[in-house]
């Protein structure tokens, strides 16, 4: 009988170690799962990008950094568009000026664009301000193809530059044929 209960612990005490083992082994392979995963890497929802104005030590953001979404070029024609984008910023600021050149296929530069901005554009308050809700930023140049894209530089009164590369779509497309900038209706 004794023999039995010793065979028994043993049994029993293996059966734990192959389970410890078999538990073991799958957690390792599981752990490998989810570090790499589509679902965990950032993605643009959008045809415009993203970037961060006057973002602090190490491009993290800082209470005067402006975030600019969705930045793209609207093209309405072959020469001329106009520039979409969302700006958010906690601290007061203002977008001044934006220059820029059309990027061949090959990535170097193409035609200067000329970017009429009528007044600077007051960001801040954490409220956002919405390019098209504004007056128009025109954006004009000998040539300004749909599907390329172009090489920006923002300037803000106190963040200041930042250059992106930015794509130029097509404003004729369905998903941007109703989309035209327009200054807001004056409530004073």
């Amino acid at each position: 009988m004794k023999q039995i209960s010793q065979i028994s612990r043993t049994a029993g005490k293996r059966g734990r170690i192959g389970a410890a083992a078999a538990l073991g082994i799958l957690l390792l392979a599981l752990s490998a799962c989810g570090f790499n995963v589509q679902t965990l890497q950032p993605y643009q929802p959008s045809d415009g990008v993203d970037i961060y104005v006057g973002a602090g030590p190490n491009g993290k953001p800082v209470s005067s950094t402006i975030k600019v979404g969705g930045l793209m070029i609207i093209a309405k024609t072959p020469t001329s568009g106009f520039l979409s984008a969302t700006l958010n910023a906690q601290d007061d600021d203002s977008l001044t000026s934006v220059t820029g050149n059309v990027l061949k296929p090959d990535g170097s530069t193409g035609d200067a664009l000329t970017v009429e901005l009528a007044n600077p554009i007051s960001v801040g308050g954490s409220e956002p301000v919405i390019l098209v809700d504004q007056a128009p930023i025109t954006v004009k140049a000998a040539s300004l193809p749909a599907g390329l894209n172009a090489s920006l530089t923002l300037t803000f009164a106190k963040a200041g530059s930042q250059q992106v590369t930015v794509p130029i779509v097509d404003g004729n497309n369905s998903t941007y044929a109703t989309v035209q900038p327009s200054a807001p209706a004056d409530n004073g």
